[in-house]
């Protein structure tokens, strides 16, 4: 049976996955494949966790980013007020979100936030595009950010969608979302964009594993280290990007498990 972890634990799992001073550092989370901490209460495991990566990145040099998504609110009439629409992406986000210090990109349905020396950079002044140039993935690849997944692998990376959408695949497509935004109070209609996938064409998610089989390939940096019950994971973002995007010039439709039954944007 494993002992529950301890904050030590952190340092020494985040630090063998590349965690350093200044680092930029995009996290992705599901804490309960972890199992339990030394202290039981919840504000004490994330206060843990957030503790143990601030020590280790120096916010005064370096930057936290997670994923504050609030796709729910997709296909509604539910404004999106980015101080206060909740993150979807887990307890830990929620609890960064949360932070005074804590800034949130411009998105209602693929938001990021973070705390640091390129908060502003990362998460200020971005494109109404949830993927592609000038959002925050763009921004974390361009400073060489770490991705770090915890408890997940590098799988459920988002990185990879932001490779999609660069690389133009065939089988997504813009879609505008005119969506109610809350701005102190006042609401307003706004245009925003996703990239979304074609209807009726019968793809089937790969869960990015021949990606990863191909990195491993190349030689990509994966790295690995235990947690609890679980791990932690970390691969450049910069390498991953670069690689992946020589990965589907070759091979466009890799990301699908098969290949689309139709293909309504065939000519």
């Amino acid at each position: 049976m494993n002992k529950p972890y301890t904050y030590d634990d952190l340092i020494e799992a985040y630090s063998t996955v590349g965690v350093r001073r200044g680092a930029t550092v995009i996290l992705r989370t599901d804490l309960l494949r972890l199992g339990p901490y030394e202290k039981r209460d919840r504000n004490s495991i994330l206060e843990a966790h957030f503790n143990a990566l601030s020590e280790l990145i120096d916010l005064k040099q370096g930057t936290l980013v997670v994923p504050t998504a609030s796709l729910s609110l997709c296909n509604t009439d539910i404004p999106y007020d980015p101080d206060n629409t909740p993150s979807e992406t887990g307890l830990l986000t929620e609890y960064i979100r949360r932070k005074p210090e804590a800034v949130r990109s411009f998105h209602p349905f693929v938001s990021y936030t973070a705390i640091g020396k390129n908060a502003d950079y990362i998460c200020k002044d971005v494109s109404r595009h949830a993927f592609g140039p000038e959002t925050p993935e763009a921004r974390v690849v361009e400073l060489d950010g770490l991705c770090v997944c915890l408890g997940k692998d590098i799988r459920n990376m988002a990185l990879i969608h932001h490779v999609e959408h660069v690389m133009g695949v065939p089988y997504r497509y813009t879609k505008e979302y005119m969506h109610p935004i809350s701005i102190n109070g006042e609401v307003s209609i706004q245009p925003f964009y996703r990239h979304v996938w074609y209807e009726h064409c019968g793809l089937k998610r790969d869960g990015v594993r021949k990606i990863v089989e191909e990195l491993k390939k190349r030689g990509t940096s994966i790295l690995k280290a235990p947690i609890g019950k679980g791990f932690v994971y970390s691969v450049g973002a910069r390498n991953f990007y670069d690689e992946c995007t020589k990965i589907l010039a070759k091979d466009i439709y890799i990301w699908l498990r098969v290949l689309p039954t139709s293909r309504p944007y065939q000519k």
